[in-house]
């Protein structure tokens, strides 16, 4: 089975939880959004973002500037069932392999759509390196509660980051472990680089 023969996620429902967490992000929080226009308002993207936060998917769904597909992260596959993601679009991770998941974001990037992995559920390497998608960095400051999984307290201040999309370099097979390995070192400096710019702009740690 490939990708190609996998019908990609719901636009529609990816549309719908976009307009719902819009609004409930920003009744219930003081979220600031920065660089969004970096997703872009069509082609394939693929947005990373490191948090652990259960609010991280909503809050990017709440902040770019089209429908996203979310891949849930660990937390927010807790929250909610299956049925649920599904029907938001939201690719879910069903076992530790994440292959359904990989073949359904790579989909709906082959689709020319915009996809959200957070967290460390899933790795965007193979994503990158099969697709030839554009990394857009995301960092989101201020989106956890004491402990990560939590949510912050109603009326917090949020910010998220998009940083400019790169294009990461695949130096050799896509399906060769050590191509997948130089990505992964690709991305994690991109991160790293983001969050650290992220953190000087809000003058917040992240």
């Amino acid at each position: 089975m490939t990708a190609q023969l996998i019908e990609p996620p719901s636009w529609s429902g990816a549309a719908h939880a976009r307009n719902l967490a819009s609004t409930a992000m920003r009744v219930t929080y003081k979220v600031h959004p920065h660089g969004n226009h970096n997703v872009g308002s069509q082609g394939p993207a693929l947005l990373v973002c490191r948090s652990e936060g259960i609010l991280a998917g909503a809050l990017i769904h709440a902040t770019v500037p089209r429908p996203v597909h979310v891949v849930a992260n660990a937390a927010m596959s807790r929250a909610l069932r299956q049925g649920m993601l599904t029907r938001a679009g939201v690719i879910p991770v069903r076992d530790e392999t994440a292959i359904d998941a990989q073949w359904l974001a790579q989909a709906a990037l082959e689709d020319d759509r915009a996809v959200a992995i957070t967290g460390a559920a899933v790795s965007p390497a193979y994503l990158l390196a099969m697709t030839g998608a554009p990394l857009v960095p995301v960092v989101v400051l201020g989106g956890e509660g004491r402990v990560p999984t939590d949510p912050p307290r109603p009326r917090s201040r949020i910010d998220v980051y998009f940083f400019e999309p790169i294009r990461v370099r695949v130096p050799g097979d896509p399906l060769r472990a050590t191509t997948r390995t130089a990505i992964e070192e690709q991305v994690r400096q991109a991160l790293s680089d983001a969050e650290e710019i992220a953190a000087r702009r809000s003058g917040r740690v992240t």
